[in-house]
């Protein structure tokens, strides 16, 4: 595991790009594959007794999805990661936007009719912010106005002009 920012290697229990290189064929040149996968890697013995490492959490996201929000990196699996905790929000869509050369991050959610919008909307503000220490803007969309994905969701969207992604 590397540190996707610098490159360097990411300690155990860290965060980190998943980098893979194939030891299983003598004679083959060590060719190392940064993966773009973020991981965070647990070298402790599992409750069952087997002692491989494992990946707390499974695949956590991209690191060329990444956005810097105020000093924050900010991925887009995170936020839905903490916004599908929610039961009463059916759809939702994030906004990357710069207002006087900050980035702010701003949520739209769709809430399920029969809930307390209100309730719901400063609920998922709290959550995020618990989460990533970054204070969105929540805002709550008509029923029926957000596009609903049935397959990959296009639900992060940057109006900042930043592409978000890196040279590998």
């Amino acid at each position: 595991m590397i540190d996707p920012q610098t490159g360097q290697q990411a300690a155990a229990g860290e965060i980190g790009e998943l980098v893979i290189t194939n030891l299983g064929r003598p004679g083959f040149p060590v060719i190392r594959y940064r993966t773009g996968d973020l991981v965070r890697l647990n070298l402790a013995p599992c409750a069952c007794g087997r002692t491989f490492a494992r990946f707390e959490g499974g695949l956590l996201g991209r690191s060329d999805d990444m956005v810097t929000i105020r000093g924050v990196n900010v991925y887009p699996t995170a936020i839905e990661n903490v916004i599908r905790q929610f039961a009463s929000v059916d759809e939702f869509q994030v906004m990357v936007t710069t207002v006087q050369e900050m980035r702010q991050l701003e949520v739209e959610i769709e809430v399920v009719s029969g809930n307390d919008t209100e309730h719901v909307r400063t609920d998922v503000e709290q959550a995020i912010y618990q989460a990533l220490s970054l204070r969105p803007t929540v805002k709550v969309a008509k029923p029926g106005t957000l596009a609903h994905f049935e397959m990959k969701a296009r639900r992060f969207r940057r109006l900042d002009g930043a592409s978000g992604t890196r040279p590998r």
